[in-house]
């Protein structure tokens, strides 16, 4: 193929496009092999002799290209030595990626998550046969992607380079994957699959995605910098944080609370005069986590000023009169966004952002002392939210703990250790019943231990006998079936057979004990 021939080409379209009575049909160069092809054409309607011509021209270009020269073959996958799972196992996930569309929205919901965290637990590796849909999987579930990537491992990677839709695999932070060596992704450099041009290839990629990658593509690149370095990460972002739109500085900003320390002090403290809100309510926020921060003493400093000890058991509390230039600085709204009154507004926005350690030197006293202390009442809600705000921005276990039951549990129990969190959930469940235990639960990590499936199975017994509304408790059960013990399906048997089996509630029942059955099958296919 040669460039007349492309030239040709063109004439021949934009001929074609304005019509031949505008337009004389192209001429082609004579003593060519196309011109000889062509003297052949006897037509004599331009339209016609146009048509023939371009069919011509189009087989002369097709057969005249030159094939490209050999691919460099790409470089072979490194080893993963962790054993394949069992066949039944594998035939087990063949069913669940393949399910029809109701069955398998299901399936994924239900039992593929504990298929995935099963199999990582016992250090198999995920299938070759069912890599590309597993892939796929993860790609539109994306709750599921650091376990497949584990499962997945270098096969997986080198997979994941060959189609774009799957590039989220490349992406999945090494912390996420820290524990399993061999799907690691410097597994794959360790074991020289690419050698030290795959490692300068890798890091020209990762400057390319930075420089002209879509946003979802850029913030995924700095997210897993900021795991491996979290230096280089703040130092990529400042390169081209004035260049960046104010709602994507303000997600970038949102990056920087994984390894935050006082090495990104001066960055976040510059951040606060940015002209974006949103920005400079992220950099506030992040600043206030750090208790040696400047903005954390200034805070601290405001709600000395507001909140002091007043004997035994008592607060007085003086809330600042105007919301001045400098607090305005340090991400307090001039005015509540929910109609508050503007002085407890300032005021739990300032008891929100002081470092927690501050009260204990202001009362002198532990923080379940401190809250049984008499609060103004004007001023107690503001207050007492301010304190759980903070508890749950700066992990405090201890004030998290001491908050417990006082409102706000679900932000709360967020920062306690998972059995103490489903300790305080059995006994609100036990309490006030599963009605607006929803969220509660869903805070729970599976597989429930023992005391929490005991009160949730008691409560749906209660439930049952006083035929309560069922549909209400559709959300709790379909938990209940990822999350209880498997080896609670006796008991949830023997509650389908109280129920009757024609009714709403004996069917719920069915349906759980059914559910964990298979889950228990599920895992003793691991087992072969």
């Amino acid at each position: 193929m040669t460039a007349g021939t492309e030239a040709l080409w063109d004439d021949l379209v934009s001929t074609a496009l304005v019509g031949t009575g505008k337009r004389p049909v192209p001429g082609v160069r004579p003593g060519s092999a196309l011109g000889a092809a062509v003297d052949g054409i006897g037509r004599e309607d331009s339209a016609e002799r146009l048509l023939d011509l371009a069919a011509l021209a189009l087989v002369h270009r097709r057969s005249g290209r030159r094939p490209g020269a050999g691919a460099t073959p790409l470089p072979a996958c490194a080893p993963d030595p962790r054993p394949a799972v069992p066949e039944r196992a594998r035939g087990r996930l063949r069913v669940l990626l393949g399910s029809s569309v109701g069955d398998r929205r299901t399936a994924i919901a239900e039992l593929l998550p504990e298929w995935l965290a099963e199999a990582r637990a016992r250090g198999f590796r995920a299938p070759e046969s069912e890599l590309p849909a597993l892939l796929d999987t993860a790609r539109s579930h994306s709750e599921l992607r650091v376990d497949v990537a584990a499962l997945a491992g270098p096969r997986g990677r080198w997979l994941a380079r060959l189609n774009p839709d799957w590039a989220w695999a490349a992406r999945v932070v090494a912390a996420d994957l820290a524990e399993d060596p061999a799907s690691s992704p410097t597994a794959d450099q360790a074991d020289g699959a690419d050698g030290a041009d795959g490692v300068d290839r890798a890091d020209r990629a990762d400057e390319g995605v930075w420089r002209h990658g879509l946003f979802g593509e850029r913030l995924a690149h700095l997210s897993a910098l900021r795991q491996r370095d979290p230096a280089a990460a703040r130092d990529l972002l400042e390169r081209t944080w004035r260049e960046e739109p104010s709602e994507d500085r303000a997600q970038f900003l949102a990056v920087l609370r994984t390894g935050l320390s006082l090495d990104d002090e001066p960055f976040l403290e510059a951040a606060l005069d940015d002209r974006g809100k949103a920005v400079r309510a992220g950099a506030s926020a992040l600043l206030s986590t750090l208790p040696e921060s400047a903005l954390a003493r200034r805070m601290a400093e405001r709600a000395r000023a507001c909140v002091r000890r007043d004997g035994a058991a008592a607060v007085v509390v003086l809330p600042p009169e105007v919301c001045d230039e400098a607090m305005r600085r340090d991400g307090i709204a001039g005015a509540s966004p929910t109609g508050r009154e503007e002085r407890a507004w300032w005021l739990g926005e300032i008891v929100a952002a002081t470092p927690l350690s501050v009260w204990a030197d202001v009362f002198g006293e532990p923080p379940d002392r401190i809250l049984r202390r008499r609060l103004p009442r004007r001023w107690a809600e503001d207050i007492r939210d301010g304190w759980a705000r903070a508890a749950v921005a700066q992990e405090d276990a201890d004030w998290a703990r001491a908050q417990v039951g006082r409102g706000a549990p679900t932000r709360l129990l967020s920062v306690l250790p998972a059995d103490e969190r489903a300790v305080h959930v059995a006994a609100h469940v036990a309490e006030h019943g599963l009605s607006e235990a929803f969220q509660l639960l869903a805070g729970c990590p599976a597989v429930w231990p023992r005391v929490l499936g005991r009160a949730v199975t008691e409560a749906l017994a209660r439930a049952a006998r006083e035929s309560a509304y069922p549909w209400s408790f559709s959300g709790v059960t379909g938990l209940a079936a990822r999350s209880l013990d498997p080896a609670a399906a006796p008991e949830i048997e023997g509650l389908a057979a109280a129920a009757g089996e024609d009714g709403y509630w004996g069917k719920a029942f069915t349906d759980l004990a059914a559910t964990l059955r298979e889950r228990a099958l599920m895992r003793s296919e691991f087992e072969d």
